[in-house]
């Protein structure tokens, strides 16, 4: 019988022997954990239940989302948590977990997960503490199945986590460039599709803004120097992901060159231009300073 206030955590997982045992001892507080093994070719599934956790087997997909449901239907509670293997719970948050599993007027629970790439988090808060819904009733709340979309719930229903180090959902996300291209290339010719399946026409415009907004976000909003070198990889990283979405995007909807977009892209062509030679005019009386003063410096220094 599903109990209402019990919790079951729901885990995908495809070759994640290196992670998942962190992943799992964060979770032993709860009353269930399933972890559905993708074919794993490594010792994954044998971990899963060296650690307690319930283990269902079945092919692999191309992305979670797609199978998110269908791990929720073999949990035995109402409430469930969905995470990833390379994440991990704070102790801080599986006790705001609890308190909101045991809440009647509440299905769904907004937690911070803090995303760490390349061995750093960020330090911006709106980077630092990312709204995330992860743990819903099953009973109320279907996952849907567009590539890292959430579940909609309106405001009345939703709990919201405290945003502090103690209580975060800890992401692992990029260790290393490998896994940033591996996630490249499953999940942005995904998103693409999921674009032409909503409707969403391509357009240079569309593509030049959406990244533009993007990339202030990440640089500028962000202000990914203040995290010095990886602050400015991860804002790249994530910039650079979008654009493969739009890359992807125009060639799912057939690769079109349309004198409409050759207008806008040379548009765009001559504005860099005209902001380059404003540039060169601007900075030219400091660079004729610079030139003169090593002159000068040639010059005495041979004397």
């Amino acid at each position: 019988m599903s109990s209402a206030i019990g919790i079951s955590v729901c885990i995908a997982c495809r070759n994640e022997a290196d992670r998942l045992a962190t992943c799992l001892e964060s979770v032993e507080w709860a009353d269930e954990r399933i972890v559905m093994d993708l074919a794993s070719t490594d010792d994954s599934a044998a971990i899963a239940e060296r650690h307690g956790a319930r283990v269902v087997r079945r092919d692999p997909v191309p992305i979670v989302e797609m199978i998110r449901n269908e791990i929720a239907a073999h949990a035995t509670n109402d409430w469930i948590l969905v995470l990833d293997p390379d994440e991990r719970v704070t102790p801080g948050l599986a006790d705001e977990l609890r308190r909101a599993a045991a809440q009647h007027d509440v299905d769904a629970v907004i937690m911070p997960r803090m995303n760490w790439d390349l061995g750093y988090p960020p330090s911006n808060p709106n980077e630092r503490y990312e709204q995330q819904l992860r743990m819903y009733r099953k009973s109320r709340v279907q996952w849907p199945v567009i590539p890292n979309a959430l579940p909609q719930v309106t405001d009345a229903r939703k709990y919201r986590v405290p945003s502090t180090d103690d209580t975060v959902l800890v992401h692992d996300r990029n260790r290393n460039i490998p896994e940033v291209l591996d996630r490249i290339v499953r999940y942005a010719p995904l998103q693409a599709q999921s674009m032409i399946d909503r409707g969403q026409l391509f357009s240079a415009r569309a593509m030049f803004v959406s990244l533009g907004t993007r990339a202030k976000r990440q640089f500028i909003d962000g202000k990914a120097w203040r995290d010095g070198v990886p602050g400015m990889l991860r804002a790249a990283i994530l910039v650079g992901f979008h654009f493969y979405i739009w890359a992807a995007f125009w060639q799912l909807s057939g690769a079109r060159r349309t004198p409409e977009d050759d207008r806008f892209v040379q548009r765009m062509g001559r504005w860099l231009e005209r902001a380059q030679r404003g540039y060169r005019a601007v900075t030219a009386p400091a660079r004729l300073v610079g030139r003169l003063g090593d002159r000068a410096r040639r010059i005495f220094g041979r004397a």
